[in-house]
């Protein structure tokens, strides 16, 4: 599978969806140690409103395009979520949008240059760098292994396969920073060995599009 239409893209978001709902008990445990307590359930209760939305449509059918799907998507996230997850999390969806104008399938080229794009502007929005202990730690290897996998000329599913396995190391590294970001900054010291939860959240999302890609190609 190398060109991707809405209707594989609109599968993925779904799987996506589910594993996020499925994960709140072990985001919640794990924001428990060095936050709030509230990452799992703000997580399952932005990705529910996210696939309620995008069950509304058959997007194929409705000769709607990638862009109207991963803007609904972005926007579920932030109308329900609200707060810096809300709109840090929806920024992933939405923020590389114009990277998708007018195309009714998508290339890897087209997906890395939407991610890397949604990329910059998560840093610029939450002003954070690698080693701050947040989300940014697992999506930018992320993002950085889609863009040199569409550049070796690598499948959707490689390339997805080696973007989740980024971003899985980039999480586990969270483990031995100390957080500079969001609440859990609060905690200082104690935060560290202890994994982000943010992170451990973007991980989920690219494994489930790897999982999917696969499934479909």
């Amino acid at each position: 599978m190398q060109d991707i239409n809405v209707s594989k893209l609109q599968k993925a978001l779904f799987l996506v969806c589910d594993k996020i709902i499925a994960a709140e008990p072990m985001l919640t445990e794990l924001d428990t140690i060095i936050g709030d307590g509230d990452h799992g359930f703000g997580m399952r209760i932005g990705f529910s409103a996210m696939k309620k939305e995008l069950s509304r449509y058959d997007y194929m059918q409705e000769n709607k395009i990638p862009y109207d799907l991963f803007k609904d998507a972005g926007m579920a996230l932030i109308r329900v979520m609200g707060g810096t997850s809300g709109v840090i999390f929806g920024t992933l969806f939405i923020g590389g949008l114009p990277a998708l104008e007018n195309r009714q399938t998508l290339t890897l080229t087209d997906l890395s240059e939407y991610i890397s794009i949604s990329t910059s502007k998560i840093r610029q929005r939450g002003r954070v760098e690698q080693g701050d202990k947040t989300m940014y730690d697992a999506l930018f290897p992320a993002s950085e292994a889609l863009t040199a996998s569409a550049q070796n000329g690598l499948s959707v599913e490689k390339a997805f396969e080696a973007a989740y396995f980024a971003a899985k190391e980039g999480a586990e590294k969270t483990k031995a920073m100390i957080s500079r970001k969001g609440r859990s900054k609060n905690f200082r010291d104690k935060t560290l060995g202890h994994i982000d939860s943010g992170a451990v959240s973007t991980t989920l999302i690219f494994e489930a599009l790897f999982e999917s890609f696969s499934e479909q190609k």
